[in-house]
């Protein structure tokens, strides 16, 4: 696919990647290796603190934590906003190369597609 001078190349997704398997510690050593590589993590700041309320009075929630607690009441709404967080960073413009360099290569912990599988 072609987006503004961009190329996205999708690779079937593997099942379903858990938790905790070592995807951001994989991230941080390919980092490491390639210094001129977007490397994109998932988004889990953005999830502990998610705004709610008025502006007037602006707080926030950490829904990561209520999924967590109470997974049944919380997982879909979790799923559904970890996904969104997930296509905005996959619509975003990589940052900018020099004239004349190679496209860089972006590289994302965990894709949406990956949502099919939940």
């Amino acid at each position: 696919r072609h987006r503004a001078g961009l190329t996205l190349h999708c690779v079937s997704p593997p099942p379903l990647i858990p938790a905790a398997v070592g995807k951001s510690t994989f991230l941080k050593l390919l980092a490491a290796a390639f210094p001129e590589w977007h490397l994109v993590p998932e988004a889990v700041a953005q999830w502990q603190k998610v705004p709610t309320g008025a502006e007037a009075s602006p707080s926030s929630t950490n829904l990561l934590q209520l999924m967590y607690q109470e997974p049944k009441r919380w997982s879909y709404t979790f799923q559904t906003f970890s996904c969104l967080s997930r296509l905005k960073a996959m619509l975003e413009l990589p940052p900018e190369t020099l004239p004349g360099t190679p496209q860089p290569v972006r590289v994302f912990e965990r894709s949406v597609y990956s949502d099919r599988y939940l």
